[in-house]
């Protein structure tokens, strides 16, 4: 298992939650606000271990940022917030019913998120969440 391959897999995965216009694999060099909401997933710390020998093992965080609108776009504050409500919910609900996101990895561990917030990208403000999952890969 490498790290492009389960990061491939969020995204197809990101792709099919209500809510979601694009999830790419490539990194973007600005959002469109076409693509909103838009999720990005970043590989993050890990730990290697050697399961047994020959068989490696990692465990490492995946940070999936979801960039739902501009924050200075709309009527205010709510209209943001409650587009992001049942976005963020949706991300649990998908990550507690496919804890290997359909075979790829071995197992799903932590997951959290940070709550709705405001998220720069390229020098612009979105609302939108943070999630942090742990994911066991061999």
């Amino acid at each position: 298992m490498t790290v492009l391959t389960t990061l491939a897999a969020f995204q197809a995965a990101h792709l099919t939650i209500t809510g979601i216009a694009s999830a790419p694999t490539a990194m973007p060099a600005a959002l469109n606000t076409a693509t909103l909401p838009i999720a990005l997933t970043f590989p993050g710390a890990a730990e290697w271990d050697e399961q047994a020998i020959g068989l490696k093992r990692q465990f490492r965080e995946y940070i999936i940022r979801v960039y739902v609108n501009p924050a200075a776009q709309g009527e205010g504050v709510d209209e943001g917030f409650q587009e992001c409500l049942p976005i963020i919910q949706a991300f649990g609900e998908y990550y507690l019913g496919h804890l290997t996101l359909t075979d790829v990895v071995d197992h799903i561990g932590d997951i959290r998120d940070e709550g709705i917030g405001v998220l720069p990208f390229a020098g612009i403000d979105y609302r939108g969440f943070t999630y942090h999952v742990s994911v066991t890969e061999k």
